[in-house]
């Protein structure tokens, strides 16, 4: 009983090897593609902040009780991308 336990173990054992380098690689592939999939969704979200204007707005005070004196509600949100009162700081230069 226990011999034919034995001999069946190592029948499987090339199999089981099989599995277990598919089962790592799959791992990996999975790990990687977590990261690669956290980089792209970080250079998205950089480039969506970076198109916020409030710092080279006039009425931007750099305060951080106040950010804005028209807007401080929306004040460097994304909100703020479109906003209709954005005057550039050095308007006559």
């Amino acid at each position: 009983m226990f011999q034919f336990a034995i001999d069946a173990v190592g029948v499987f054992k090339p199999v089981l090897l099989q599995l277990r380098f598919v089962g790592a690689c799959s791992l990996l592939v999975l790990c990687g593609w977590s990261l690669a999939s956290f980089a792209i969704d970080a250079v998205a979200r950089g480039k969506k902040m970076h198109q916020i204007p409030c710092t080279k707005c006039r009425f931007f005070t750099g305060d951080y009780r106040l950010k804005c004196t028209v807007n401080p509600n929306i004040a460097n949100s994304e909100q703020a991308i479109d906003c209709s009162d954005f005057q550039p700081k050095h308007l006559y230069e």
